[in-house]
């Protein structure tokens, strides 16, 4: 009808055309004619003014002329314009109820137009690909055999027009029905999944009438669905509406529906849909909405379609699926936030394989920024932006291209992939791809970097045990909770003569012990052993002890509970040590016999031979009184010499005695408060005749704030007559001697420095020895019990001794006692006074 409308308009618009060209061509013949019979009779100034009139007239009639014909053309124009667009909403509304039709079952339809390009109208069966191309690419989504018959059977429908019908089955298993036939100006190719008991697929309706019985089967068709549809005019009033509609808002029939003007939608939804479509241009509105069904409440998904002044409108039942939506959209929410909680880095990617999820750690994992995520990249654009981060394997630089491609194409397999990536900084990512039942991809990155390390320590732990156990000597064995033996060294296999084989099985503990009763035979041992290994008590004890073979071996054995339940028992071979030991109990108790056998001969000798000693003292004095009656020079030289060597065997006498008291325990201290100037003068009072036979000079150095201390005074002064009887033995005539005191912190300091010859350096570590004496310069040695009894008063005092020497230079020997006295638990004594040793 238009283009019709538009031939008629164009005939009419050259006609007019053709006419103002002839009236305009009258007007110049007239005007010659004119001006030629002027010419023959006038003057030339009237021929000028005929001419310029004639002149305006022609041009006036040209303008009137044309303005009439240009009206003429815009009013026809407007009114193809109005019928145009008339016949294109007619056109629409039949294409939009075509294809809403279409979609009320899921079924894919491809229409190639007259010039053969295809189109894809509906795209809704599952098993087949949702785009144009991946539909026509049939192998990819058929079998072989399904797709030739298909292929072939289109070959023949475009060039003899045969239409076909053919069942096929998809590579997910699925049934479908392919169609294919002619339309005026178009081929149509409908698959959809078979009805039950249908052999042949329906045909597909022509779109192309627009009489009655065409009307009337469209009605018919949607009177069969179970979606609502219907119709409103401009003016929003009801003028049809499906059986589904009317038994929805509770009416018999359409026509009482309309009468009634019953309407599922309020006014306000209305009004809301009405705007939409009318902002949208023209083009279809999908609203999801609530709405009542027979008096309940259900989710419908409305759509409303544009026809020209009308609105048609179709309402699916969508409460199930809206439920399960929410409920999906309930689960979905919580498992981001699980996955938004885990370690693992995780991304999903949608079938357009654009980013559509990721959790905080996945961003963590990569540095990423978050706008740039929320952007949803592809996968290649995010594996590129990581390369330009240096976050991909080191061995991807060498051909990146084909990595990506292997990685992309193993993620949109069929099966899982798995990948270790050792990144540039050090890291081991473990990287998994799963195909997601959509055909987008979930990715799990998972760094590993400090798992693999503990784990490397680990093995190199175990495996540093292992090597230390195999070299063990002491025989270890570990049982598990059941009792049976789990791990073994060798020293066990070589204690107990067993071999590897026996143990490799991993015998219970009773069949071992049953085993090992052969070289050692004691059951109630085995039996504490038994116990401790199968004893399930938390209160489980350590039990240890020693075993004597049969065969002479004795061994240490421990029984130690671990953690975990488990056992660990040893065995130590200590044959050796054994008879090390009674070896050494032995000459421990020879030596402590012989020890107390010289003892006992030293106190009985001393004792032996303080009275004999005594009484020639005593009767020296005698002869030297001058009541018993004058004596010669050379009588009183030799009574001198007796009566100074008894003095000095009773000095050495009563040394030994005082360190056969103090070895024996009983030796017992007298405690006062000393002055220290007393003990000292109590020294040189002691040693002042040997000091004027061998004319050597002794100074004293005392700090006049050198306080009193706690000490047993007699016994200080012994200490420091032996320092100075030292100190004059091991000096020249003429030499000198310094006595010092002073204090240092809690302590009292006396010292005895000579000028003599001093002690070589390696008999120093033994100046403190019993009995050890050296001989000067061919003068006779004393006893060497001046020192030692000089320490071990010193230590009874809870004080210190130190001695410095050097040879040709002089000795000093410096003693410290605690200001305070010993430490004692028992109450402090009285001292005697102190006097002269």
């Amino acid at each position: 009808m238009a283009s019709n409308d538009s031939s008629r308009h164009q005939s009419g618009l050259l006609s007019n055309m053709a006419g103002l060209l002839i009236a305009s061509l009258a007007c110049i013949a007239i005007l010659t004619v004119a001006v030629a019979g002027v010419g023959r009779g006038g003057t030339v100034h009237g021929v000028r003014e005929i001419v310029i009139v004639s002149v305006l007239v022609g041009a006036f009639g040209f303008v009137a002329a044309a303005v009439i014909i240009l009206f003429r053309a815009v009013r026809d124009a407007r009114r193809f314009e109005q019928q145009a667009a008339s016949e294109v909403g007619e056109l629409r509304l039949k294409l939009a109820a075509a294809e809403a039709a279409l979609t009320i079952e899921p079924e894919t339809v491809v229409a190639w137009d007259a010039a053969g390009v295809p189109r894809l109208i509906v795209a809704a069966l599952r098993g087949v690909p949702r785009t144009l191309n991946g539909v026509l690419v049939f192998r990819d989504w058929l079998g072989e055999d399904d797709a030739r018959r298909l292929r072939e059977g289109l070959d023949r429908l475009f060039q003899t027009g045969e239409p076909f019908v053919l069942n096929a089955i998809t590579r997910s298993r699925t049934n479908v029905e392919i169609g294919a036939r002619p339309l005026p100006g178009r081929v149509v190719l409908r698959i959809r999944a078979p009805r039950a008991g249908e052999e042949t697929p329906s045909a597909l309706p022509a779109v192309g009438s627009t009489d009655g019985k065409e009307v009337e089967g469209h009605r018919a068709l949607l009177d069969s669905i179970p979606s609502l549809a219907w119709f409103v005019d401009r003016d929003g009033r009801l003028t049809w509406a499906n059986a589904a509609y009317c038994r929805t808002v509770e009416v018999g029939t359409f026509e009482e529906a309309v009468e009634r003007q019953t309407m599922v939608l309020d006014g306000r939804q209305r009004a809301r849909i009405v705007e939409a479509v009318r902002h949208a241009g023209g083009h279809v509105h999908t609203e999801r909405l609530r709405l009542t069904d027979r008096g309940e409440r259900r989710t419908f998904e409305v759509v409303a379609v544009p026809m020209g002044e009308e609105l048609s409108f179709f309402a699916t039942d969508v409460s199930v699926q809206q439920s399960a939506e929410d409920e999906l959209s309930r689960l979905s929410a919580a498992h981001d936030r699980t996955l938004d909680r885990v370690a693992t880095g995780v991304s999903i990617f949608g079938p357009n394989q654009r980013l559509a999820f990721f959790n905080a750690a996945y961003v963590e994992l990569w540095r990423l920024e978050q706008d740039w995520l929320l952007s949803h990249p592809r996968e290649g654009e995010v594996l590129d932006r990581l390369r330009e981060r240096g976050l991909l394997p080191v061995e991807v630089e060498a051909d990146y291209r084909s990595w990506k491609s292997r990685i992309l194409a193993a993620a949109r397999g069929n099966e899982g992939t798995e990948d270790w990536w050792h990144l540039h900084d050090g890291r081991t990512i473990h990287v998994m791809a799963e195909q997601r039942p959509d055909g987008g991809t979930t990715y799990l990155f998972d760094d590993v970097t400090e798992r693999l390390s503990l784990e490397s320590r680990y093995n190199e732990l175990i495996g540093v045990q292992r090597e230390t156990l195999d070299n063990l000597q002491e025989g270890v064995a570990a049982f598990a909770t059941d009792g049976r033996l789990r791990v073994y060294n060798p020293s066990f296999a070589r204690i107990w003569q067993l071999a590897r084989g026996e143990l490799e099985i991993g015998p219970h503990v009773d069949g071992l012990v049953k085993r090992l009763a052969g070289l050692y035979d004691d059951h109630r041992v085995w039996d504490e052993i038994k116990r401790s290994v199968t004893d399930i008590s938390d209160a489980r004890q350590q039990i240890d002890g020693t075993m004597t073979r049969s065969d002479g071996v004795v061994l240490s054995y421990a029984c130690l509970p671990l953690p975990d339940g488990a056992t660990l028992v040893t065995f130590l071979d200590i044959t050796d040590r054994k008879r090390v030991e009674m070896a050494l109990i032995e000459r421990n108790e020879a030596l402590e016999a012989a020890d107390r056998l010289k003892s006992a001969f030293i106190s009985h000798v001393s004792y032996e031979l303080r009275t004999p000693l005594t009484n020639i003292i005593g009767f020296s004095e005698l002869l030297a009184s001058p009541r018993v009656g004058a004596l010669n020079d050379k009588q009183r030289e030799y009574l001198g010499d007796i009566h100074a060597s008894s003095n000095a065997l009773q000095t050495i006498i009563n040394d030994i005695l005082d360190l056969a008291t103090i070895d024996a325990g009983t030796f017992d201290l007298k405690l006062a408060a000393v002055q220290p100037r007393a003990v000292i003068d109590a020294a040189l009072a002691a040693v002042q005749d040997r000091l004027a036979r061998a004319k050597m000079n002794l100074s004293v150095e005392l700090d006049p704030a050198a306080p009193s201390f706690i000490a047993d005074g007699n016994r200080v002064a012994h200490v420091l007559y032996n320092l100075l009887s030292n100190a004059i033995g091991f000096s020249e005539v003429g030499q000198s001697i310094t006595v010092r005191c002073m204090t240092a912190g809690d302590r009292i300091v006396f010292e005895v420095a000579d000028r003599g010859c001093g002690i070589a350096d390696e008999h120093l570590d033994s100046v403190f020895e019993r009995f050890e004496s050296r001989r000067r310069r061919g003068k006779h040695r004393g006893a060497g019990l001046g020192l030692a009894i000089v320490k071990s008063l010193v230590e009874l005092h809870g004080g210190q001794v130190e001695l410095t020497s050097k040879v040709g230079v002089g000795t000093t020997v410096r003693v410290s006692l605690p200001i305070a006295g010993p430490q004692r638990d028992e109450d402090e004594q009285t001292a005697a006074p102190v006097s002269a040793a």
